[in-house]
């Protein structure tokens, strides 16, 4: 979720996104193209909720632009472009945006990567259901994807940048989560208030196992 000074590539993959059918859409939508079963899934169960959030593929479907929903098995990433010098993807990190810039400036593509297996394992360990890991895995897609990689993809340019929170700056001021917040509310998935635990189950169990572990060791 932090935006990091990187570059990530797509392991594999060189060119125009392959028409295969290893690479398929949420939904109709070629606007949001994964091979990941989980995701695309999560993918589907939002736009059944959100008019919003289809009202966006559609609009990016038409336009020819997409977002590319990866795992971190799928990416590298480098300090630069064309780096000969590539680290895996920081399996500590939930989840990252990067946009693909062409003739300097121009996006007509966007990756999303989001770390499926991470949040899996916090959540079996912490004992939760199904359903939680569900609900945590659409929050976190909602704010990558229409929060982050819409409006780059709108504005098919850099400038559609659309920030997290600054530093000071209240969590539902900021550009990302107002939008996220936009979906969440026809999704059903509540209002995101604090930036730092993201609004997720997962977050806020593990913020009060902490509290109960220092009032039991007091």
């Amino acid at each position: 979720m932090n935006r990091i000074a990187c570059f990530i590539t797509v392991v594999a993959l060189c060119g125009p996104v392959p028409a295969t059918a290893q690479w398929t859409g949420s939904g109709s939508s070629s606007a949001l193209l994964t091979t990941s079963s989980e995701l695309r899934a999560a993918a589907d169960r939002i736009a059944a909720r959100s008019t919003l959030w289809r009202d966006a593929m559609r609009s990016l479907s038409s336009l020819g632009r997409h977002t590319l929903l990866l795992t971190p098995d799928q990416v590298v990433v480098s300090e630069a472009p064309a780096s000969e010098t590539t680290d895996a993807f920081d399996a500590s990190t939930l989840a990252e945006v990067s946009p693909v810039l062409t003739d300097g400036a121009r996006v007509d593509v966007v990756l999303v990567v989001v770390n499926v297996d991470l949040l899996a394992s916090m959540h079996e360990r912490l004992g939760s259901s199904r359903a939680d890991f569900e609900t945590d895995l659409e929050r976190v897609l909602i704010h990558e994807v229409y929060g982050h990689a819409v409006p780059y993809l709108l504005a098919g340019s850099a400038a559609g940048r659309c920030a997290d929170p600054a530093k000071g700056e209240r969590a539902v001021d900021a550009c990302s989560v107002r939008r996220e917040n936009a979906v969440r509310a026809e999704a059903g998935l509540g209002e995101r208030t604090d930036y730092t635990f993201g609004g997720l189950i997962l977050m806020d169990r593990l913020r009060r196992s902490s509290v109960l572990a220092h009032v039991a060791s007091h």
